[in-house]
């Protein structure tokens, strides 16, 4: 019994939306779908000699309801001036579908 519950426990977290990110200027969905007030980014895999990535990315209300998502690929020139400083990849993909960091 005990393990089913911890099965159970670790299937529910790995299914919870993460509420953290990059706050943004709210963006109200229609219908009451509710406000994206925060932009969460994700780097996909890439290989050792990749020139570009690709990243996913969601609009999230401050509860972590996911609004909105999909992906985005850096161009050669934006991988290239990456370098360690990764809040540059959030302000990329902000830019990239209109929403403005805060």
């Amino acid at each position: 019994m005990e393990a089913e519950k911890t099965i159970h426990n670790l299937y529910n977290y790995n299914m919870e939306t993460q509420t953290n990110g990059v706050a943004i200027q709210p963006i109200v969905y229609p219908l009451n779908e509710g406000t994206a007030t925060r932009l969460s980014v994700l780097v996909l895999n890439f290989p050792t000699d990749a020139t570009t990535c690709t990243t996913y990315w969601q609009l999230l209300t401050e509860e972590g309801v996911q609004l909105s998502q999909g992906n985005y690929t850096l161009t050669e020139e934006q991988f290239l001036t990456w370098g360690t400083d990764n809040s540059v990849v959030n302000e990329y993909v902000a830019e990239a579908i209109g929403v403005v960091i805060i």
